[in-house]
């Protein structure tokens, strides 16, 4: 299997205004986490991650906010980052920067509104963006952030996951995990143990404040 880490150093290099490593100097992993809420996987992982004392982004959706506006108050992300994931869960291609505009506009309103934040990093869904974006997000002072290694915590095993986050998992590294319906079975399995693989290595957990290009 090809890295993807090795796939994004040859389509994201030349955007300097993507961050999607971080230097490994700092013996650091960021760990993020995309879709949500869920509340049956979030509430869950965000005390995992309190007690912990591990910080992580969160980039959450709105439509999973609307979803569950009025559970929101539960929902406790001192600590850690809130990102922009758009509104609608659907790539970012070819869509004008109007549109992508409002979807992003309707998911900071909700996260400023619910939790008293503005977010400054932003994720399209899939990953997928067009050039339209950027002109939109240096708009709203938005950075955006992708990754270097995808958990597939949506359709693999607990066991199969884990392997392959400490085959390829490296200091500098951000990686997506989903707090989602598709990631009830799983998620809770492998957080845990791979947050002490990583501190049996000495790697500390990046706060997602630097993950924004200033």
């Amino acid at each position: 299997m090809i890295s993807h880490r090795y796939l994004a150093g040859l389509a994201y290099a030349r955007f300097p205004q993507i961050r999607w490593r971080y230097p490994p100097y700092q013996n650091c992993v960021y760990l993020t986490f995309d879709d949500g809420p869920y509340l049956p996987v979030t509430l869950p992982l965000l005390e995992y991650l309190k007690e912990a004392g591990v910080p992580a982004t969160f980039f959450l959706s709105g439509e999973s906010l609307y979803r569950h506006r009025h559970q929101l108050d539960q929902l406790d992300y001192d600590g850690h980052v809130i990102g922009n994931h758009s509104f609608h869960h659907i790539p970012h291609f070819g869509i004008r920067g109007r549109h992508l505009a409002r979807e992003i506009d309707a998911t900071d309103r909700i996260i400023l509104t619910e939790f008293g934040r503005l977010a400054r990093v932003f994720r399209p869904p899939y990953g997928i963006f067009g050039r339209a974006l950027f002109p939109v997000l240096k708009s709203t002072g938005k950075t955006m952030v992708l990754w270097t290694v995808m958990a597939y915590d949506f359709k693999w095993s607990s066991g199969k996951i884990l392997d392959h986050l400490r085959k390829n998992v490296r200091p500098g590294d951000i990686v997506v995990f989903h707090d989602s319906p598709q990631t009830q079975e799983v998620l809770m399995n492998i957080i845990p143990p791979f947050v002490e693989y990583c501190r049996s290595r000495n790697w500390k957990f990046g706060s997602g404040e630097q993950l924004h290009v200033h």
